[in-house]
């Protein structure tokens, strides 16, 4: 069997996972045959699946392949196989924009509006800061990481003082989204954010020869006829923003963007044309199998998905680890 045959087999299987997971999700405890009634039902069952089940596989969906591609794209630009989409600040700009949306009580104005358009514009801003910091250093992928890392814990510093002056009794929701939350948000967002999610998700496709040269070394890339700047520029930025997407959507949500590109590079090899659309598939599967048990695991009380998705991710990192060593 040779390489082309071994991918094809294991696309497929991740195909079939994913379709299991949505159908989980859709049909848990009511069976798929009430899943296919309930679509043309206006009461009952066919009420929930198309106001809370459908919309919030649908973002579990669009978070969990965004997150997988975002994963594959910085381990790749930043030669670390342990870079994630919030390793370049991400999450602590996102948690301080959410907070400070908490504390100047910007709900009232903003209605719905007011996390998702403060956590990106958090996201967004920290983006700015480590793209201002890398562009001095010609964007050395070591550099990027350490500006990452530092950008990311002074925004935290910000989000517990924040967190010192707010009122108790506005912090659990705060709290929830910062975990990770697919329970709240509103299902008038979903057709807005397909589109937000695909257009940069389908253009970071169109990379993968170019992934397959940075990977290779900043020398080697001029070498070969790829301007490293450049593309870590358009790269960082297109990741970024699908990343702070996922986080306006979802809250933060760990190790989806870890875990799934580490596993699937070791089973697909280092091809990132096959590598993306692997990492995409697998980790909307992962993140809707994740809310699933999010949802049942101690049912009928609903964990934030962030929290199953640092367990589990915890776990297997460390058995990969582990299996390595």
């Amino acid at each position: 069997m040779n390489r082309k045959q071994k991918n094809i087999i294991i696309l497929a299987v991740i195909v079939c996972l994913l379709i299991i997971s949505i159908a989980l999700s859709l049909a848990y405890g009511k069976g798929i045959g009430m899943v296919f009634g309930g679509l043309f039902a206006d009461e009952g069952f066919g009420l929930i699946l198309r106001k809370i089940r459908i919309p919030r596989t649908i973002i579990a969906f669009l978070v969990g392949g965004s997150l997988g591609v975002c994963g594959v794209t910085l381990q790749s630009i930043l030669r670390n196989p342990l870079a994630e989409p919030y390793t370049l600040g991400i999450a602590g700009g996102a948690s301080f924009g959410v907070a400070l949306s908490t504390l100047i009580s910007l709900q009232n104005v903003l209605g719905v509006f007011a996390h998702p358009l403060f956590g990106f514009g958090g996201a967004m801003l920290s983006v700015a800061i480590v793209f201002a910091l890398s562009k001095k250093r010609f964007f050395d992928p070591n550099s990027m990481v350490l500006f990452g890392i530092v950008v990311s814990l002074v925004f935290s510093s910000f989000v517990f003082f924040l967190f010192s002056l707010l009122d108790p009794d506005k912090m659990q929701t705060t709290l929830m989204w910062l975990m990770g939350d697919l329970s709240s948000l509103d299902i008038s967002f979903v057709p807005i954010y397909i589109p937000m999610f695909l257009v940069p998700t389908v253009i970071l496709f169109f990379f993968g020869k170019e992934l397959d040269i940075l990977s290779l070394g900043r020398e080697k890339a001029q070498y070969l006829g790829v301007s490293p700047p450049r593309f870590y520029k358009g790269l960082f930025l297109l990741s970024s923003i699908l990343a702070g997407l996922c986080v306006s959507a979802a809250g933060i949500i760990g190790f989806v963007g870890l875990i799934v590109p580490h596993i699937l590079r070791n089973i697909l090899g280092a091809g990132h044309t096959v590598l993306l659309i692997a990492s995409y598939i697998g980790g909307a599967f992962f993140l809707i199998l994740s809310d699933v048990f999010s949802r049942y695991l101690i049912y009928p009380v609903e964990l934030p998905v962030g929290v199953v998705t640092g367990i589990l991710g915890g776990f297997i990192l460390l058995f990969l680890l582990i299996r390595r060593q």
